[in-house]
């Protein structure tokens, strides 16, 4: 069964912490760089609005221009068609003075052209600089896609490996529990036994399990040992004078030699016993079984008998010692 390990638990739980800290981080900067080309975006869309304005102003003026010099020449057409002798030198100043105009204004529509071609050629560039972006904000997202997928594994993972986890704490947890009450139930035990059970005189161990015990030569007089248990005790040389002993079982137990002066031994069940010796003057016995009991120089005198069982098994009421 695996062990608990509270510091593994700890280090998959902090692990989990850094993952989720990078994943933050990464989609942070991404939607920054994001932020960042839009606004470029932005701004080259309004450039090429204007400049979209300004060239259809440009080809406005193109088309007069154009119109300027098809109406000139017409002009020039129906001069050479007419004589020389008809053309006088007022309509060829005249028509100097046009085409002086128009290439004037075919040098300023020149100029505005140049300065439209360069304010192109730089939104060129800003397009060329987005594009290189986009194609590094592409990386980065097929980047954080592969880190998210592995995020994602470890998480998996991760989430597996606490799943396992819990279920051996779970398992060991109710093994030490089981182990722990079995332990309290012991001691409780015990701690009752100590508690209520007193082998001193006038003690009281009324319904103590006392099976086995060792009692020889220990003075309890007076103790109460109502329906405890004696059987296989040994309390061979006991004094146990004046003590209640009322339903006590103590079947085989060894009284040899044991005080049981003025002893209330009603219903107590003594069949086997070792009753050799023992001092039962004055005794109260009775419904008290000595069936099979040895009774070999033990003193009855005195004793109360009723609905006694002797030796042989059958009741009396009067003393058969």
């Amino acid at each position: 069964m695996a062990e608990g390990n509270p510091t593994q638990t700890a280090l998959v739980a902090g692990g989990l912490a850094v993952v989720l800290l990078l994943n933050v981080f990464f989609s942070s900067s991404l939607q920054s760089d994001i932020n960042n080309v839009e606004s470029t975006v932005a701004n080259n869309d309004a450039d090429l609005a204007t400049m979209n304005a300004e060239l259809g102003a440009i080809s406005d003026i193109l088309d007069a221009d154009l119109a300027l010099i098809e109406v000139l020449d017409a002009r020039i057409d129906a001069l050479e068609s007419e004589s020389g002798d008809n053309t006088t030198d007022a309509q060829i100043a005249e028509l100097q003075e046009e085409i002086d105009a128009i290439i004037d204004i075919l040098d300023a529509d020149l100029l505005l052209m140049e300065a439209l071609e360069a304010n192109l050629s730089a939104v060129a560039a800003d397009l060329n600089a987005v594009e290189t972006q986009l194609a590094a904000l592409d990386a980065k997202v097929v980047t954080l896609e592969t880190a998210v997928a592995n995020i994602n594994t470890i998480l998996a993972e991760h989430t597996s490996r606490i799943t396992m986890l819990e279920a051996d704490h779970m398992a060991d947890i109710y093994m030490l529990q089981a182990e722990h009450d079995i332990d309290i139930a012991s001691l409780e035990a015990e701690l009752e036994s100590a508690t209520s059970c007193q082998l001193v005189p006038f003690g009281n161990c009324a319904g103590a399990d006392l099976s086995g015990a060792d009692l020889s030569g220990m003075d309890l007089t007076g103790i109460d040992l109502r329906s405890a248990n004696l059987e296989g005790a040994n309390l061979s040389g006991a004094e146990l004078n004046e003590s209640l002993l009322m339903n006590i079982k103590a079947e085989d137990a060894n009284f040899s030699g044991t005080w049981l002066y003025n002893a209330d031994l009603t219903g107590a069940d003594l069949k086997y016993a070792d009753l050799t010796d023992a001092n039962l003057r004055y005794a109260d016995l009775k419904f008290a079984d000595f069936e099979d009991a040895t009774v070999i120089g033990a003193d009855f005198t005195d004793s109360y008998w009723h609905q006694t069982i002797w030796t042989d098994g059958v009741r009396y009421d009067s003393n058969q010692a």
